[in-house]
């Protein structure tokens, strides 16, 4: 199994370059737990406890975000009397994350912006997975999340011209929307390098081969290459490597992003992972992170520009729903 086999070789690798980090470690061994026992098919939902910090699913059960020691402890739950109080409560919060949800879902049909952005990009298939977060526009339902990525890729666009792109390197693509987003509205774009930690990988892995079947090529399939790059076809091709496969790789990319997740790893690791940057020469640089960081878990994302010479231009904006109040960094290369 794939997963089995991403878990089982990231034992092997130098830990200190190519795993998640302090922020990331507990939230994937307890989402590695959450996997074997479930499955993904509702990740974006409220079962598992998956796609918690990576994904747009919601908490509901908080025994599904412990590790084993804290699962064992969850465990008194399960006593006749406690387990009465405690699913009246479980029921409870469903209520109230409901009315969060219906209450979102209103303020997204009614936004000018998101109306916009329907009008402007294709979004197809984008609330598989059980996705909650969700709203209905014209008799068509839209994942809220995927209106953030075409946000997102409508400012980018501001400064490139995403028409003009064929090869794409993301590091840390949650999973995989980002780049379901591109491929839907972008055909040109049909060479795809997607690295994530494990078990983020094995998720995106699996949700972009729901959509591209035979295109996606996964761990098992190029671990087995001592040189990975893409064919010389013109067909859609979508790489999957988790952070140690890099070393492996040489293509030439025109378009880098990544999306919240570099502020949250060690330095250490993100300069090696500027290095391969550079390496596949790549074109243009796109990166955005969030504004409300806790530099207990992250640095100040202003500090992403140093690892780029400072070469690439500052901008604070505002995120879609402008009613949050919350703003996100883009850096952008020239």
């Amino acid at each position: 199994m794939l997963i089995d086999e991403l878990v089982r070789d990231e034992k092997k690798i130098d830990r200190s370059l190519y795993s998640s980090g302090p922020y990331w470690n507990y939230k994937n061994s307890r989402a590695i737990l959450e996997i074997k026992k479930k499955g993904i098919k509702d990740f974006r939902g409220f079962t598992a406890g998956i796609g918690t910090s990576f994904s747009d699913s919601e908490i509901l059960d908080v025994r599904n975000e412990y590790n084993i020691k804290g699962r064992i402890i969850g465990k008194i739950f399960s006593f006749p009397l406690l387990n009465i109080i405690f699913n009246s409560q479980l029921n409870l919060t469903r209520r109230y994350i409901n009315l969060y949800l219906n209450n979102k879902a209103l303020l997204y049909q009614k936004n000018e912006d998101v109306i916009n952005l329907i009008k402007k990009y294709k979004f197809e298939n984008t609330t598989e997975f059980g996705c909650l977060s969700s709203f209905k526009y014209m008799n068509k339902d839209y994942s809220c999340h995927y209106l953030e990525m075409a946000d997102r890729i409508n400012k980018l666009s501001e400064k490139f011209n995403f028409n003009d792109i064929s090869s794409f390197f993301e590091i840390g693509g949650g999973f995989g929307a980002n780049i379901h987003f591109l491929i839907s509205n972008f055909s040109n774009i049909k060479k795809i390098l997607y690295l994530d930690v494990v078990p983020n990988i094995y998720v995106g892995t699996e949700y972009l081969k729901k959509f591209y079947g035979d295109n996606v090529k996964d761990y098992s399939e190029l671990k087995r290459s001592d040189k990975i790059s893409f064919s010389k076809t013109h067909e859609l091709e979508i790489l999957c490597i988790p952070p140690w496969l890099i070393e492996r790789v040489e293509v030439n990319i025109d378009h880098f992003h990544n999306a919240a997740s570099f502020v949250e790893m060690p330095k250490k690791i993100v300069n090696n992972y500027v290095k391969f940057i550079r390496k596949f020469k790549t074109k243009q640089i796109s990166l955005i992170s969030y504004d409300a960081f806790d530099l207990k878990t992250s640095f100040n994302p202003e500090e992403l520009n140093t690892f780029f010479d400072n070469n690439l231009k500052v901008e604070w904006k505002n995120t879609l729903i402008k009613e949050y109040n919350r703003k996100s960094i883009y850096l952008t290369s020239n």
